[in-house]
């Protein structure tokens, strides 16, 4: 049809895209037609974009809920998901290249040059693709049963008659999860299929990029991401690094425009990169991607040499992976209740002399953890850890609500190894000072203090879990708490978690003082040298 008057048409190419497995095997070769949607015009080509996904840190809250209550993960994939959603706006399109050659209409005139084609369908590229897409998906699921999470909208649960979960659907685009007992999991399956073309993948395996292996026998669920970091690895000309112990020297590296510049899109790209790898699945680079982002706009050279040491210690612990459940968490979390371990790093950047919070969530596993510079300058330490406190409470809020719907209410335990933090806290004697950001974090963990919503305690700075995220450490205490927080070498078999329960007691002492049969980094049924004598 031709181009009405006084509409815009939006350009068309394709896409070509190369779908890979867990190993990096090629599976297939992609073509997509995508749509020009960096010219829609707002309120005339699209109206709203907000479409919601999972927040990875609830991905590995289930995963670690399925490895306790020993529940069936299997994965489904929406074939063409953006492909057949109505689209409410009248668009236009001009035909791709190539479109008029196949239609064999000879000769390209005036007036096939003016032809457009008129939108009926939602296609990549549009700004509202996500959005319509959402909305009918929800449709979908709402349809069998199940109902909306209020806090995560990428999180749908299904109920019993009397109310309690017995099954959850996670969704990120058009991947989803399906989290259930084995006989219901194939009745949902069934019940999606039959409003929607969506592929069986079976139990998972690959998830956003993450490897996922289930050992349903220990209750253990393990997540890497060893094929994602040995292709950036390769990216980046770094497969033959020296690898190095740790992911940032002790060293601060301050801003200094004397020194020579290195190329900033090169070294944003290899931030880009590592952020991925940080958010999904390796909470030990958090705060070294932390503290280098900072230098996006006008990193220097001695800038890229410490980024060349992350990728570095990247090399040397690719194979690390990521543990929930397991003998190795009832050892070091006890009944399981979901934890969280805040602290700060008080006037920690040389440039600006702001602080930086550091949280790590644990339920049979770090399921969140967060590292990043502070918003507002501190006055005090105890600003600083008021600050980290806050930060820790608002992600609790969250997942205490998301326990407690998915029929496991627990008080969380929140730790702190400020004890001027603690007694301010549970005295409600409030150091005064003048930074709203900080104010307002201290009335949100004292009224959930108060409230009995969290178990505020103290806990030794020597077995605090998130020294990794507030600064840099030596190699002993980099590997203490990895092995704390469930991070372990591909291979460590399934004696791993008895070793661990029979070399530490279950106490906390013998591995902060590197004795006994240590936590290693070994594999097989042998765990490895004690932490105390690995010093690079």
């Amino acid at each position: 049809m031709e181009l009405p008057e006084g509409r815009n048409a939006l350009p068309s190419h394709w896409v070509y895209k190369i779908t890979r497995d867990g190993a990096g095997n090629v599976q297939r070769f992609m073509a997509r037609l995508v749509c020009g949607g960096n010219r829609q015009i707002e309120g005339i080509d699209y109206q709203a974009t907000y479409a919601p996904s999972t927040h990875l840190g609830h991905v590995r809250l289930a995963l670690a809920i399925a490895a306790q209550y020993d529940l069936k993960i299997s994965q489904m994939d929406v074939c063409m998901a953006f492909l057949g959603v109505d689209l409410e706006e009248e668009i236009y399109m001009h035909p791709p290249q190539g479109y008029f050659r196949f239609l064999q209409t000879g000769r390209l005139t005036k007036t096939l040059r003016k032809m457009v084609l008129c939108l009926r369908k939602s296609l990549y590229g549009l700004k509202q693709s996500s959005h319509v897409w959402y909305g009918t998906f929800k449709d979908c699921v709402i349809s069998i049963g199940f109902v909306a999470s209020r806090v995560d909208g990428g999180l749908f649960m299904l109920h019993n008659m009397d109310h309690d979960i017995v099954a959850a659907v996670v969704v990120y685009i058009d991947d989803l999860l399906i989290i259930a007992n084995k006989g219901l999991i194939g009745q949902i399956k069934d019940k999606m299929k039959k409003r929607s073309l969506m592929h069986d993948l079976g139990s998972v395996f690959l998830y956003l990029g993450m490897n996922i292996e289930c050992n349903r026998e220990h209750h253990m669920i393990v997540i890497n991401q060893h094929s994602y970091i040995r292709t950036i690895l390769a990216k980046f000309r770094m497969v033959e690094s020296r690898p190095v112990a740790t992911p940032m020297a002790l060293r601060h590296h301050r801003r200094n425009t004397a020194k020579e510049a290195c190329d900033p899109s090169i070294y944003y790209s290899m931030i880009r990169s590592l952020m991925y790898a940080m958010t999904a699945s390796r909470p030990d680079i958090a705060y070294a991607i932390g503290d280098l982002s900072w230098y996006n706009h006008d990193p220097s050279n001695e800038h890229r040499v410490a980024l060349k040491r992350v990728f570095r210690y990247l090399n040397g612990t690719k194979d690390w992976e990521l543990s929930f459940g397991g003998a190795l968490r009832g050892a070091l979390e006890g009944e399981g209740t979901p934890r969280c371990y805040v602290d700060s790093d008080y006037v920690g950047c040389p440039d600006d002399y702001q602080s930086t919070s550091g949280l790590v969530i644990t339920f049979r596993g770090a399921v969140d953890w967060r590292s990043r510079k502070q918003k507002s300058t501190a006055q005090s330490t105890t600003d600083a850890e008021y600050y980290a406190l806050g930060v820790g409470c608002m992600r609790l809020t969250q997942i205490s609500h998301l326990l407690n719907k998915l029929g496991i209410p627990m008080i969380p335990h929140v730790f702190s190894d400020s004890q001027s933090l603690i007694a301010s806290i549970k005295n409600s004697i409030y150091c005064r000072t003048t930074v709203p950001h900080i104010v307002t974090r201290y009335y949100l963990a004292a009224d959930m203090a108060r409230n009995g919503e969290i178990d505020l305690s103290y806990i030794p700075t020597a077995e605090m879990l998130t020294d990794c995220f507030t600064k840099p450490l030596l190699k002993p205490a980099v590997l203490k708490q990895c092995a704390v927080i469930g991070m372990i070498r591909i291979g460590l078999g399934n004696g791993f978690g008895i070793g661990i329960r029979n070399g530490l007691g279950n106490s906390l002492d013998v591995l902060r003082n590197g004795r006994g049969n240590g936590i290693g980094i070994g594999s097989g049924n042998a765990i490895g040298n004690p932490i105390g004598k690995q010093i690079d």
